[in-house]
């Protein structure tokens, strides 16, 4: 049960500049086009478990190599590596940022992103716009956004796939799995 001493504190709301380049690399690598049609990020589900595997390199890796990728082209994944910006923590449907939402009208409100309505699902899709495209090449050629534009990538290669799929994919690690609402994820 959720009370007002174990609901996280107001500042963990609030978006960061960190948190929007980050999110705005994952979104612009979902949503660049394919074959010439316009793509999407489907969905905030897919959004926040993409987002979990983008922060947590380790498992990430885990996930990869447990759904058939070869080590050897993970290299790059140090297994040591800590989580990126804020620890995100277990709530519904596995990890979840509650900065989400101001982080995502902040990209929205300045015109990065756009959201459209995904066509008999429901839900919604978000892709960069010309301005927010332009603005995530920039932020690649800065050498900070390196590692983060190059995990987003494999995250396009290898786990484009629906928001459910991926939740099971989160779910069979145990950090997750066996922690409890609004704990920090590990």
């Amino acid at each position: 049960m959720t009370t007002r001493e174990t609901w996280p504190s107001r500042s963990r709301f609030q978006s960061s500049r960190e948190s929007e380049a980050r999110l705005l690399l994952l979104v612009d690598a979902f949503s660049r086009k394919s074959k010439g049609e316009p793509r999407f990020l489907e969905g905030r589900v897919k959004l926040a478990k993409l987002d979990f595997l983008l922060r947590y390199p380790v498992h990430l890796r885990k996930v990869l190599i447990k759904h058939g990728v070869d080590a050897d082209r993970l290299e790059d994944l140090e297994e040591n590596d800590a989580p990126l910006d804020n620890r995100m923590m277990r709530y519904r449907y596995g990890p979840w940022d509650p900065s989400y939402y101001a982080v995502l009208g902040s990209l929205i409100g300045r015109g990065l992103v756009e959201v459209e309505p995904l066509p008999g699902s429901g839900g919604f899709g978000y892709r960069t716009t010309a301005l927010g495209a332009g603005l995530a090449e920039q932020l690649l050629a800065d050498e900070i956004f390196l590692k983060i534009g190059d995990r987003a990538k494999l995250l396009r290669r290898y786990l484009d796939k629906s928001g459910r799929t991926l939740m099971g994919y989160v779910y069979e690690l145990p950090e997750v799995a066996d922690a409890t609402w609004l704990d920090d994820i590990r």
